[in-house]
C-alpha cells in the first residue's frame, strides 16, 4: 500500500510541477511575480496527499473529475487477511504481499531522519559561525558581517541582513544595488516562503518532483526581487554589473537564506531574464500557458486516490468439520453475523451497477448535494450463496450520518455474481466503496 501512496504522491507533485512551470510562462509574459505558482505547487504536492490519506471525507471532491456522475461506486474486494499460520509457513508469498510496502515504508522513514539530521546539523554549523559575525553598518542601515558569507537574508524570525567583509570593496552604485536586494527579501519575507518549502521536502525526500520544484521556487525568489528592484527605476546595465561581479565571490549557500548572488547558472538565467525583450505574441502565448496549467489542476483533482487498506479479523485455522448440513448452517449463520474470511478463488461481481447508481442518486440528500457537501463510505457487505446482500455494516464512516444512511439502505438492493470456491458458489463479505461527490 505504501507503494501505491508514493506512485500517488508523484504523479500530484508531477502534475503540480507541470502547472506551475506553465503558470511561470503565462506571468512572465508580463513581468508579474512568479514564486507563488511553485510555492503553491510544493505545499500542494504533501498537503494534498497527506489530507487525502488522513482525511479522505475532508475532501470529497479529491480524485473527481467535473464530469464524474455524483456518485461513484468502486469494485467490491473481497474481506480477506492470510492466517499467521500460513505466513509462518509460505515466508515467500507475505514477501510477495506486504515486505515491499513495509522496505518502502522503512525507506521514506529513515530519509526523513536523515534530512531531519541534515539540516538539524546545519543549523547547528550555522549558528555557531554567528558567534563570529559582527556588527556593522551600510548605507547607514545595521546589517551583520561575516569573512565569507553572504550577501543574504538570515534567520527566520528575526531575519538580518549579511554581509561578506569584502563588501566594501565595491563601487558605491553597486553596494546600493546589493544591500537594496536583500532588503528586498527582508520586507518581502522570502527567506520565511523558502523555509516553508524545505519543510514540506522534509516530509517527501524521496519526491523528486519535489526537489525539483523547490529548486525552481528558489530560481523564482529571485526572479520577482530581480523584478522589484529594477521596478525602483534603477539601471538594469548596473544591475547586472552587479551580479557578475558579487556571483564571481558568492560564497557557499546559507540554510533557508535568500541570497543576491548565487551559482553562475542561476545568475545566468536572472540575466537573461532582466535583459530579454517582451516575447512577442504574449497575448496568444499566455492563454496557451494558462490552458496547461488548467488542464493540469483538472488532472490532480481527477486523479482517484488509492483505497485504504482493509482490517478485516484473519481466518481461523483449518478445522476438520463433518459434513453435516446443521453444522454447516450453523457456520454460515456465524459468518453472516460479522465480517470474517471466508475461503474463495472467484470474487463476486456487482450486476446491477446502472440500478445501483440511480438509486444512490435518487438516495443523496438534496440538502447536502445543494449545499456542496460528499464524501466516502466504505461498507462491508455479506453476500449469500445466491448473490444477495444479507447483511452490513459501516466500514469506514464520511463523518456524515445521512450520508452513511444513504449508502447503507441501498445495500440490500444490490445483486452480485456469487464467489465460488473450486466451483461451488460460496458466501463472502466484500469490501465496497461509495462516493458522493461535489460538482
Amino acid at each position: 500500500m505504501v507503494i501505491v501512496w508514493i506512485g500517488y504522491c508523484l504523479l500530484i507533485s508531477g502534475l503540480l510541477a507541470l502547472a506551475a512551470f506553465a503558470t511561470q510562462r503565462a506571468l512572465g509574459h508580463f513581468r508579474k511575480p512568479v514564486r507563488w505558482g511553485w510555492f503553491a505547487a510544493v505545499v500542494g504536492s504533501v498537503a494534498l496527499p497527506f489530507a487525502a490519506f488522513l482525511a479522505p471525507g475532508l475532501l470529497p471532491g479529491l480524485g473527481a473529475s467535473p464530469w464524474a456522475p455524483l456518485i461513484e461506486l468502486s469494485e467490491a474486494v473481497v474481506v480477506t487477511s492470510a492466517p499467521a499460520a500460513a505466513e509462518a509457513a509460505e515466508p515467500a508469498a507475505w514477501f510477495a504481499a506486504g515486505a515491499p510496502s513495509v522496505f518502502a515504508g522503512g525507506v521514506w522513514a529513515l530519509l526523513v531522519a536523515g534530512m531531519l539530521f541534515h539540516l538539524g546539523r546545519a543549523y547547528r554549523r550555522l549558528r555557531s559561525e554567528m558567534r563570529t559575525w559582527t556588527p556593522g553598518r551600510v548605507l547607514g542601515s545595521q546589517v551583520m558581517i561575516a569573512d565569507d558569507r553572504g550577501p543574504a537574508v538570515v534567520g527566520i524570525r528575526r531575519p538580518v541582513v549579511v554581509m561578506p567583509r569584502w563588501i566594501p570593496e565595491l563601487d558605491d552604485r553597486l553596494l546600493r544595488l546589493v544591500f537594496l536586494h536583500e532588503r528586498e527579501h527582508q520586507r518581502a519575507g522570502d527567506h520565511r516562503l523558502f523555509a516553508v518549502a524545505v519543510a514540506a521536502l522534509v516530509l517527501m525526500p524521496w519526491n523528486l518532483f519535489l526537489w525539483w520544484q523547490l529548486s525552481r521556487l528558489r530560481l523564482a525568489i529571485e526572479f520577482d526581487c530581480d523584478r522589484r528592484v529594477l521596478e525602483r527605476g534603477e539601471s538594469p546595465r548596473d544591475y547586472a554589473d552587479a551580479l557578475i561581479t558579487v556571483g564571481g565571490r558568492v560564497s557557499a549557500p546559507l540554510l533557508a537564506a535568500a541570497a543576491f548572488a548565487e551559482r553562475k547558472p542561476a545568475v545566468e538565467r536572472r540575466l537573461r531574464r532582466m535583459t530579454e525583450p517582451l516575447a512577442r505574441l504574449r497575448i496568444p502565448r499566455t492563454l496557451g500557458a494558462t490552458g496547461v496549467a488548467a488542464l493540469a489542476i483538472i488532472l490532480v483533482l481527477g486523479t482517484p486516490q488509492p483505497e485504504a487498506p482493509m482490517d478485516a479479523p484473519a481466518p481461523a485455522a483449518d478445522v476438520d468439520i463433518e459434513e453435516n448440513p446443521l453444522v454447516r448452517l450453523a457456520e454460515r449463520a456465524s459468518q453472516a453475523d460479522r465480517p470474517t474470511f471466508v475461503a474463495y478463488d472467484t470474487p463476486p461481481v456487482l450486476q446491477n451497477t446502472a440500478e445501483i447508481q440511480q438509486v444512490l442518486e435518487r438516495a443523496y440528500p438534496t440538502d447536502l448535494r445543494d449545499a456542496g457537501i460528499g464524501g466516502r463510505v466504505e461498507l462491508w457487505l455479506y453476500v449469500d450463496l445466491t448473490g444477495a446482500v444479507v447483511n452490513h455494516e459501516i466500514k469506514t464512516s464520511s463523518d456524515n450520518d445521512a450520508l452513511d444512511r444513504a449508502a447503507a439502505e441501498v445495500a440490500q438492493q444490490m445483486r452480485f455474481r456469487p464467489a465460488s470456491n473450486q466451483g461451488e458458489p460460496t458466501a463472502v463479505w466484500v469490501s465496497q466503496w461509495v462516493s458522493f461527490h461535489v460538482i
